[in-house]
C-alpha cells in the first residue's frame, strides 16, 4: 500500500522526537498531536478574542430602531415599551 510524503514526514518527526525524549514513536506521535491540538485551540481563542474586541461598525452604532434604556426611572414612562405599539 503506497503512502504519501506527509505520512513519512510525520513518522520521521515522531521518530526524531522519540529519540530525543527517550520514549516510543507512538508516545511521541501522541505528544505531537497534543501540541498541535493546543496550538489550534490557542489560535481559535485568539481569533475569537480579536472578533470580540473589534470595533463596532458605524452603521450598527447609529441605528435608531434599537431602544436602549439606561436608567431605571425610564422604565416607568408609558412610551418606554415601544415594542408593544408595533401592531
Amino acid at each position: 500500500m503506497p503512502r504519501d510524503a506527509a505520512y513519512y514526514r510525520a513518522h520521521a518527526k515522531a521518530f526524531a522526537l522519540a529519540q530525543e525524549l527517550g520514549c516510543t514513536p507512538k508516545e511521541a506521535a501522541d505528544r505531537l498531536r497534543q501540541v498541535e491540538a493546543r496550538e489550534q485551540h490557542r489560535a481559535a481563542s485568539d481569533r475569537l478574542a480579536a472578533r470580540m474586541s473589534a470595533p463596532i461598525p458605524s452603521q450598527i452604532q447609529g441605528r435608531s430602531d434599537r431602544v436602549i434604556i439606561d436608567d431605571a426611572a425610564q422604565l416607568d414612562r408609558p412610551d418606554s415599551e415601544r415594542w408593544m405599539m408595533r401592531d
